[in-house]
């Protein structure tokens, strides 16, 4: 595995997707993988209705979007990943969770919970303001609505593709939109398209103190495997080194079927088009 830390795209709290069920029913060894998998995914209790996203394959017109996302989530000192050079690129895979076409801005906010601005809104000092302008798909420079109008993209993941290995360079979600699964469903999509390229494992680091995300990599295999010291630029922490066991077995597509069926069964819906 490359250990080069100029040969990664930093990681960050960027996305906190709380766990579906408890962390105590994916603990290791407490997982019958190849028996009873439907009674398994049938326990998930449903908490929340899902968003309605589809992952797909990131396009020219969703990169200023991914772009805001990316600001939003990363640290001001963060360098920004090049989406539109590398596009086209046959080692790279961007994938967007973004939402269903016949859904509108206000129906998504509306699903959320959230209300449009008010007065008391208007007060806030500029920077939580600013925030509320990108999730309603405005400029906060200018304050004009984007091209379409409306917001499309609630998240985004890009893999590198390294040898052997698929490593996730970046990946977050809209803030608006955390803790509703889109996280994980990007997570499955990435998994998907490493498995399709070919990749006999898959890699990532994550900040020492985001737990969640620990907790839901760990659900999907990835094992602590190293540490990168003081790796993060806007506080120095400590990067997590995760590696998943191999990808490419039977066993793992047993456990990755199961994982489905369960994200399934918890949010409703899987829709990944494309990968």
């Amino acid at each position: 595995m490359t250990t080069g830390t100029t040969d990664y795209v930093k990681i960050g709290n960027a996305w906190l997707v709380t766990a579906s069920i408890s962390p105590k029913a994916f603990s290791p060894g407490t997982v019958n993988w190849s028996s009873n998998k439907t009674a398994q995914a049938r326990s998930v209790v449903k908490l929340q209705e899902p968003l309605p996203v589809s992952v797909r394959r990131l396009q020219t017109e969703d990169i200023d979007e991914v772009v805001a996302i990316e600001k939003e989530a990363f640290s001001p000192l963060w360098v920004s990943a090049s989406f539109k050079r590398d596009l086209n690129n046959k080692r790279a895979s961007y994938l967007v969770a973004c939402f269903d076409d016949d859904v509108s801005p206000e129906e998504i906010l509306a699903e959320i919970g959230s209300d449009g601005p008010d007065e008391e809104a208007g007060r806030r000092p500029l920077g939580i303001w600013s925030r509320v302008i990108g999730r309603l798909g405005l400029s906060s420079d200018n304050g004009t609505v984007a091209e379409d109008g409306a917001f499309n993209i609630a998240g985004y993941v890009s893999v590198w593709y390294q040898g052997e290995e698929a490593h996730i360079t970046e990946i977050a979600v809209k803030e608006t939109f955390r803790s509703r699964g889109v996280g994980e469903l990007l997570l499955i999509g990435s998994l998907k398209a490493a498995i399709e390229y070919g990749s006999k494992v898959m890699t990532l680091e994550a900040r020492v103190s985001n737990f969640i995300a620990h907790r839901l990599y760990q659900k999907y295999s990835f094992k602590s495997v190293g540490i990168r010291k003081a790796y993060y630029s806007d506080n120095r922490e400590d990067a997590v080194i995760m590696t998943t066991t191999p990808i490419d077995t039977e066993e793992y597509a047993a456990q990755f079927a199961v994982l489905q069926s369960t994200y399934q069964a918890r949010w409703g819906r899987m829709s990944i088009s494309e990968y």
